[in-house]
């Protein structure tokens, strides 16, 4: 998740909505990409809190 919120940024994207746990499922993340468009961002985690 770290990894690629970092990438997002350096190409261009910015994260509106950082690295958010869903406990037992993983993590997520919110981005848009340099045009604006948004996307999601999932890391399986079943230890997430």
């Amino acid at each position: 998740m770290d990894e690629y919120s970092a990438k997002v940024q350096k190409l261009g994207g910015k994260v509106v909505a950082s690295k958010q746990a869903v406990p037992q499922i993983g993590y997520f993340a919110v981005a848009l990409d340099p045009q604006g468009n948004p996307f999601g961002i999932f890391e399986d985690d079943p230890n997430a809190k």
